[in-house]
């Protein structure tokens, strides 16, 4: 465990990765940002947190969630095939916001 995640645990506090892409990245400010949530704290926190730090971009996951365009991943693994959004989350776990991508 690193110095990061040990210092999180004192304080009730974890700390995850979070990337997102495409259209997202506008509202979010960067590609990637690390946010802490309540220890113990599941998908569901980590909306909470988002929605203090760049509330434009809440509803819009929220919506793609609600409407199954929208894939969520824990540590590369889809949210939905987890927890769903009580899926729990560790120090140093990435979660990634993965809108749908079109082509053909």
């Amino acid at each position: 465990m690193n110095e990061k995640s040990k210092a999180s645990m004192v304080s009730g506090e974890t700390r995850v990765a979070v990337k997102v892409f495409g259209a997202l990245r506008d509202g979010f400010g960067a590609a990637a940002r690390e946010i802490g949530i309540r220890e113990n704290g599941t998908l569901h926190d980590l909306l909470e947190a988002l929605t203090a730090i760049c509330p434009d971009v809440v509803p819009k996951l929220e919506q793609g969630l609600r409407d199954g365009f929208l894939n969520v991943l824990v540590n590369g693994r889809n949210a939905r095939f987890l927890d769903d959004l009580g899926t729990h989350l560790n120090p140093d776990d990435t979660v990634a916001f993965l809108p749908p991508i079109g082509g053909g």
